[in-house]
């Protein structure tokens, strides 16, 4: 039989409600990450943003600061397909899945979409056309950005 000293009996209890006491505390899973928040301004033929670099939740706050309408269509870009803008300049167009597409927005709109983005290479494109039929990508309204591994 093992006998504590009062001392060491009144320590014991303590630690042990000071564990149980944290366990409580902890229950539930973890909360998820705050989003991560990009402004982005369409703007004539060109995306003004800072990128995000690492993946997860993005929440694009899009705005149009310009006097033309845009649109905005996010794309996954696959490893084996040349940049962007060498699509866009060529005449040959490879395959590239649609994230988001957002329709076309007047001048001095704004809206937010929010994504999961995993590592890889992404692009941002506005296809609207202009009276002279080319569109704002080929006039330089185009961008590409990476997510990084962690």
């Amino acid at each position: 039989m093992v006998r504590l000293s009062a001392a060491r009996l009144s320590l014991t209890v303590v630690a042990a409600a000071w564990v149980l006491s944290g366990c409580a505390r902890s229950s539930g899973p973890p909360l998820p990450p705050q989003p991560l928040a990009v402004e982005l301004e369409m703007r004539r033929y060109r995306f003004a943003y800072t990128p995000p670099r690492v993946p997860g939740r993005v929440v694009f706050k899009i705005s149009n600061g310009d006097t033309l309408v845009h649109d905005l269509v996010l794309l996954l870009i696959p490893k084996d397909v040349p940049p962007i803008d060498v699509q866009l300049r060529g005449t040959k167009r490879a395959f590239a899945p649609i994230i988001a597409d957002l329709p076309p927005r007047s001048p001095d709109t704004t809206t937010s979409v929010a994504v999961d983005l995993a590592p890889g290479r992404y692009g941002l494109v506005c296809f609207v056309r202009d009276p002279d039929g080319q569109q704002h990508a080929q006039k330089g309204m185009a961008a590409e950005f990476r997510i990084f591994e962690p």
